[in-house]
């Protein structure tokens, strides 16, 4: 029930808050939950709607989307490695 609600608050701060609201939640929710496999859709999200074309060196979807699964795994390899954390 926590994490529907949580979702919740997420998916609708991404499109209300600003982008750093949204993804501070995502960061939160990784450490809060299980398997938080939102932070991935999320990202998506945040790239669809604040990417300038022609910026950066990530201009690809698809690009993004393996950095993001990357940064999901490390991020779970990270949080078993954390003393505190278990």
């Amino acid at each position: 029930m926590k994490r529907a609600i949580f979702d919740i608050v997420l998916f609708l701060s991404l499109f209300i808050l600003p982008w750093w609201v949204g993804t501070i939640l995502v960061f939160i929710g990784i450490f809060l939950f299980k398997n938080f496999y939102e932070f991935i859709i999320s990202g998506i999200i945040i790239y669809a709607l604040y990417i300038v074309s022609g910026s950066g060196l990530i201009t690809s979807p698809v690009s993004f989307s393996a950095i993001l699964i990357i940064l999901y795994i490390g991020i779970q390899i990270l949080r078993r490695k954390i003393i505190l954390y278990q």
